[in-house]
């Protein structure tokens, strides 16, 4: 309805309009006529947006989004928001039916969430100095007060109150400090008094994040087979991930001097899925600046946007990582993964920090074995990707040191 956009575009404009310049007016009685004035535009703009709401799929212009729109989130498991401000630090559990709970987090405050992550930068980057065979510590210290502070009062009302089973999957969806926490990897770290360990959250759910709700509701919205990969990389990782995937599925391989940002757009259009070992960056000013290192120049988050991958299904990035040490590290991937998804992929996984590659590559091959088992199905399944990771990072605990398993995330369906 032209007509009625055109409408409410030039109310909209003379509202605010009127609004601006009564601030300005001394007169008394000029003053008086203008705010008449705006209050009759007001009722005209009022008017306009009623008669939009009666449309077909327009009853919430303009308005937040129903609490049973945003539930569609969590169809396939329940979404858990953190939320952090000077005055409390609580969960809301958004299940697949029914009300959403609260859950208190009366442990911890805003700055004990900004002392932890100073304290897992120091412990992460003192780990990439260690041999691979020595103890984590500093870091089995801070995933426990994760598990004991965090994630234990929303595990309590996952399996007393929801009665969640085992290995369901939850997605975590934290805001303000709470971004900077790796929530996934909460673990006690404790013997039971057979000499068992006690379960990690990923011992007891297959954990994915994601940005917001309706992120994660438009995610959902048409996931199908994927029909090709793109392997696109400025280092040797290809080769390994060439191998495992099914010899049904076609694929683009571009790397070395090949590794170029219209190259790379190329191969996003004509694929649905894409594995990227390169460095990625953050901008946090500018987030669609947020970029790929290509050979020639970056591709940016607004390439690939403007691009229109309409089939875009799943993204690995693989060696995407800043600097361990950067004020802004534990926010930056999951955000370059978050921006990705933003651009349509349904699924992706992305890395929290500085990945080591040659121990990533344990884990990024036990995932893809995982994803394509059995590999002569050939099926390319996107929503099996959380499942694979969790299962790889369990797999290569013997080869991999804790830093270098819990840095990969899943974002997404």
């Amino acid at each position: 309805n032209p007509t009625l956009a055109h409408n409410y575009l030039e109310l909209s404009k003379r509202v605010s309009n009127a609004a601006q310049s009564s601030a300005t007016i001394a007169d008394r009685a000029v003053a008086d006529r203008a705010a008449t004035e705006y209050r009759r535009l007001t009722g005209r703009w009022e008017a306009a947006v009623a008669e939009i709401r009666s449309l077909k799929d327009f009853a919430r212009f303009l308005l937040p989004p129903a609490y049973e729109d945003l539930q569609a989130a969590a169809r396939h498991g329940p979404v858990i928001i953190l939320i952090a401000s000077q005055y409390s630090c609580s969960a809301i559990i958004v299940p697949t039916s029914g009300e959403p709970h609260h859950v208190p987090l009366s442990s911890i405050a805003l700055a004990d969430l900004n002392n932890l992550k100073e304290r897992f930068i120091g412990a992460i980057r003192h780990a990439s100095r260690m041999n691979p065979t020595e103890p984590r510590n500093d870091l089995i210290v801070l995933l426990r007060i994760v598990w004991n502070e965090i994630m234990l009062p929303i595990v309590n009302v996952l399996e007393n109150v929801l009665k969640l089973k085992r290995h369901s999957r939850i997605w975590l969806c934290p805001t303000a400090a709470f971004t900077s926490i790796p929530l996934h990897a909460a673990n006690p770290f404790l013997l039971k008094a057979d000499r068992s360990r006690e379960p990690c959250l990923e011992d007891l759910y297959v954990c994915s994040y994601t940005p917001t709700l309706s992120a994660l509701v438009r995610s959902r919205q048409s996931t199908g087979a994927g029909k090709g990969m793109a392997l696109l990389a400025v280092d040797s990782e290809l080769e390994l991930v060439d191998k495992l995937v099914p010899a049904t599925a076609s694929r683009t391989s571009i790397f070395g001097d090949a590794a170029t940002r219209a190259g790379a757009l190329e191969a996003l259009e004509s694929n649905t899925w894409v594995h990227l070992a390169c460095h990625g960056k953050q901008d946090p000013a500018q987030p669609y600046h947020s970029h790929f290192v290509m050979r020639d120049e970056h591709l940016t988050l607004l390439d690939i946007m403007e691009k229109d991958i309409p089939h875009a299904e799943f993204a690995f990035l693989s060696a995407c990582h800043t600097a361990v040490g950067d004020k802004e590290t534990p926010d930056e991937v999951i955000h370059l993964a978050a921006g990705l998804q933003f651009s349509g992929f349904k699924s992706v996984v992305g890395t929290l920090w500085e990945v080591d590659d040659s121990v990533a590559k344990h884990v990024v091959e036990a995932f893809y074995k995982y994803m394509f088992h059995p590999k002569e199905e050939g099926v390319m399944d996107c929503t099996k990707a959380a499942w694979a990771l969790n299962c790889a990072t369990h797999a290569v605990k013997t080869k991999v040191p804790l830093e270098q398993r819990m840095v990969f995330i899943h974002i997404g369906v």
